[in-house]
C-alpha cells in the first residue's frame, strides 16, 4: 500500500512517478486490475521509500531541521527516475522546485 500521494508531501521527482501512475490508472481503469501500471505503482513505492531513507538519514537528533527536502538526491535515485534521466525527462540535480520542507 502507497503512503499518501499528495504533491506537497513528497520531492518533484516522486510527484513526476506520482503523475505517471495515476495517468495510467484513468487510461486504463481495467488495466490496473490486471497489473498494466505495476512498473509505475513500483516506481512510485520506492521513490517514497528513498525519500524516507533521506529523511531517516538527515534527520537532527536534537537540533531545530533546516533541511528541505526539495529534489531527492541522486544517489538515492530508483531505476525508474534514472531510466527518465536518459530519456531527457528529468534533468538532474541543481533545479529549484517546490517540494517538502521537513
Amino acid at each position: 500500500m502507497l503512503p499518501d500521494l499528495s504533491p506537497h508531501l513528497h520531492t518533484k521527482e516522486c510527484n513526476m512517478l506520482i503523475e505517471f501512475l495515476q495517468r495510467c490508472h484513468s487510461e486504463k481503469p481495467f488495466g490496473k486490475m490486471l497489473g498494466k501500471c505495476s512498473y509505475w505503482d513500483e516506481a512510485v513505492w520506492q521513490c517514497t521509500k528513498k525519500e524516507r531513507i533521506w529523511r531517516r538519514d538527515n534527520n537532527p537528533s536534537y537540533k531545530r531541521r533546516i533541511v528541505e527536502l526539495r529534489n531527492l538526491p541522486e544517489k538515492y535515485w530508483t531505476p525508474a527516475l534514472h531510466k527518465l534521466k536518459e530519456e531527457g525527462v528529468i534533468i538532474g540535480e541543481g533545479n529549484t522546485n517546490q517540494g517538502c520542507k521537513i
